[in-house]
């Protein structure tokens, strides 16, 4: 075997990923000496520091895994354990240095998730109240389609010691305009239970979602919210109270001087507001792959404090002394940092309007400390940042696929940039046709690395979101975005009505584009749910794609063809029961008609969740009661589902009669312990419901019986109330 020079070292280092060298360079692979694989092993070594939040992450991840709540030791152990290690260890060998600073990062990361799960700690409840008087203090309030939302720091519920009474409350009103601002001190009448739990096992846990907002019980209000005083706020409280009025006067600004759907995003992208979005504008930019232009993300971030800069650094750069004396660069990144934090601010500063401006404050700091401001190593620092202070945001979507697509796309231009040709012509021709072109390669890095989230968490992809993006996204960032920010700017002189309305016109020009592109044939792709083990695949290849250094990054292109097979391989459930214990839902090909549900009046919300779990997308499908398919009598109903009998009964007159025929009694009430021990089939009935939540059940053509449950997935975490 011949040795390794430096000149084909200095080959591998930087490979060319056409499609012919890559065919060459796999079958160099094929000669390599070990020789040249430490050399690649040492190369990627040198860039492990962008590796510190996926090892973060993974320890965070490992926390929220646990089935049930670790002792504050555990964690403490964690880190003192990895911090010896590492000490004692990068002494001798770098390699396993490396693999004790990975530990102990881990180690950290699970630290700060228990840390952070124990700061926010309130009661839950547990059970339903129903209607009872409640007092506390308004925090915010929500204009929706349908009503008003509000988050109330609770004082008081009656019937609730002290000791269990939740910290906040998140209450509906659907009667007239409330006239309570944020800072009051209201009571009023609602119907309260306990935050929802997952509509199935392993979907999206929204119990977990409001404990870390310390949203303790959720519920409507049956009688308009009345003040009853108005004390003495602390700083704290009356600073929140000023941003809480001046994001609902803005919101009411912007709507009244653009109405209509248009008005009602751009509402939403200043304020973050978003519950004035009809649901018709929300399904269409979804469905045309354009749904991240209604959060609070990076690109709004990033093209409001751009547009800062620049503007900011152009004007400066007309004044002949400032530029030639003064570092304007530093000056203009200093204005867009203040504006940066002036739009957190003003948005509501949620945690995912945070991560954006912590991204984006770091860029703009690289500035100020003459650093590269593009680069994996600082979207590694705001990633570590987020996952530290706010562990709880790993497992949203919005997370994930913004960081997903702001790696990649700094993977992609880094590579482009190497491979760029200097003698490139410069005239206004050829800049179009650049810019066109990278608008085209950043939707489809973009797309390419959101798509196993989108998969994964809405089990749909809209597959004309390239087109839907080249011609939405130069509208946002040459119209509405700069028009938005000219009439903040005007709006302190009472001048901003016309700027608002120019840029609701833009808006409304990108909803008709997704309207358009939202009805062709074939916009949506839907899929049952994904195993997580895809998901971690799919997530480790594309790290390693982006994230190594040396040729071995090639290896994580392997992680598409194995994501596949395990997709392929995994089956979504026949039947479902909602966590209510009152409804259940049979799964069946859309040649068969969909979805059966024992009440189509019942737990719509997690039938439309079902459907999205199996392929039949969601909100788009319309269940069908089972009585229409024939399958009922005056007790209840039967299927049969691979030779496998599954009854369906509300009346207990039928438990002893289904017990000794049907292989799976599903009942709609509950049955006794002496009545439990007598059936001699599987049983599933509401105390089975209420004690380990939503039931999945898969029917094997063998004739067993798969069940799991919310229980089985999520175990007993301070979230679900135990």
């Amino acid at each position: 075997m011949p040795p390794v020079t430096a000149k084909a070292s200095e080959e591998f280092a930087d490979p060319d990923l056409s499609p012919g060298a890559v065919r060459r360079l796999w079958r160099r692979v094929l000669y390599l000496t070990p020789e040249l694989l430490r050399e690649w092993v040492r190369e990627d070594l040198k860039s492990l520091g962008v590796w510190a939040p996926v090892a973060i992450g993974a320890g965070a991840g490992a926390y929220f895994s646990l089935k049930s709540e670790p002792a504050w030791m555990v964690a403490a152990g964690l880190v003192l354990f990895t911090l010896i290690s590492l000490v004692t260890i990068r002494r001798h060998s770098r390699a396993g240095g490396a693999i004790a600073a990975a530990l102990l990062l881990m180690a950290i990361g699970f630290a700060a998730a228990d840390w952070r799960t124990q700061q926010v700690s309130a009661p839950v409840l547990t059970r339903d109240l129903g209607i009872q008087s409640i007092t506390g203090e308004l925090l915010s309030i929500e204009d929706r389609t349908r009503g008003q939302r509000m988050v109330i720091a609770l004082h008081r519920i009656e019937g609730i010691t002290k000791r269990g009474l939740p910290a906040r409350a998140r209450i509906s009103w659907r009667g007239g305009d409330i006239e309570a601002l944020p800072g009051d001190i209201i009571t009023l009448r609602a119907g309260l239970g306990p935050p929802p739990p997952p509509a199935a096992p392993g979907s999206f846990d929204f119990a977990r979602q409001l404990y870390f907002q310390k949203i303790g019980t959720v519920g409507f209000a049956v009688s308009l919210p009345q003040t009853t005083s108005i004390t003495a706020l602390s700083e704290q409280q009356t600073i929140r109270t000023r941003i809480e009025k001046l994001r609902s006067g803005l919101l009411a600004r912007i709507t009244n001087a653009a109405p209509g759907p248009g008005g009602a995003i751009v509402a939403a992208i200043v304020t973050g507001k978003r519950d004035a979005i009809t649901p018709i504008s929300e399904v269409a930019l979804r469905d045309a792959g354009l749904a991240h232009l209604l959060a609070i993300s990076g690109l709004h971030m990033g093209l409001a404090t751009g547009l800062i800069f620049f503007a900011v650094r152009f004007t400066l750069a007309a004044i002949e002394p400032l530029a030639l004396h003064f570092p304007i660069k530093k000056w203009a990144a200093s204005a867009a940092l203040v504006s940066g934090f002036f739009y957190l601010i003003v948005s509501g500063g949620s945690w995912s309007a945070r991560r954006a401006f912590i991204t984006t404050a770091i860029i703009f700091f690289a500035i100020l400390v003459d650093r590269r401001a593009l680069s994996l190593r600082n979207v590694a620092i705001a990633a570590s940042i987020i996952l530290l202070t706010t562990p709880e945001a790993l497992f949203h979507p919005g997370f994930q696929m913004s960081f997903a697509a702001v790696t990649a796309l700094i993977a992609g231009y880094e590579w482009l940039k190497n491979r760029a040709d200097p003698d490139r012509s410069f005239s206004m021709l050829s800049r179009f046709r650049r810019y066109a072109v990278g608008l085209a390669a950043t939707d489809i890095i973009a797309a390419g690395a959101t798509a196993p989230f989108a998969l994964y968490h809405f089990n749909r992809v809209a597959l004309y979101s390239l087109p839907a993006n080249v011609l939405a996204m130069p509208l946002m960032g040459f119209w509405v975005i700069p028009a938005a920010l000219l009439a903040l700017l005007l709006a302190p002189l009472g001048l901003d009505a016309p700027a608002w309305r120019l840029s609701a016109a833009g808006m409304g020009a990108i909803l008709a584009i997704a309207s358009e592109v939202s009805g062709w044939r074939g916009a949506v792709s839907y899929t049952w749910q994904w195993p997580l083990a895809a998901l971690l695949v799919m997530t480790i290849g594309g790290l390693w794609l982006c994230l190594a250094r040396s040729p071995l990054r090639l290896v994580g292109v392997f992680a598409i063809p194995l994501t596949i097979g395990i997709v392929s391989l995994a089956n979504p459930p026949q039947i479902f029961v909602a966590a209510s214990g009152m409804n259940a839902g049979i799964i069946r090909s859309e040649d068969e008609g969909g979805m059966l549900v024992y009440s189509a009046r019942r737990d719509r919300f997690s039938a439309m969740v079902w459907g999205e779990e199996t392929g039949l997308g969601g909100r788009e499908i319309k269940p069908q009661a089972m009585a229409t398919a024939g399958l009922c009598d005056k007790f209840g109903c039967v299927a049969d589902i691979n030779d496998v009998l599954i009854s369906f009964i509300s009346s207990p007159a039928a438990l002893a009669e289904d017990c000794r025929r049907a292989d799976l009694v599903i009942a709609f009430f509950a049955v006794s312990n002496i009545d439990r021990r007598s059936c001699g089939t599987a049983l599933i009935d509401r105390r089975s419901v209420w004690d380990r939540g939503a039931h999945a059940i898969w029917s094997r053509r063998d004739g067993e019986i798969q069940i799991q449950t919310v229980l089985d997935k999520s175990g007993r975490r301070p979230w679900t109330g135990d």
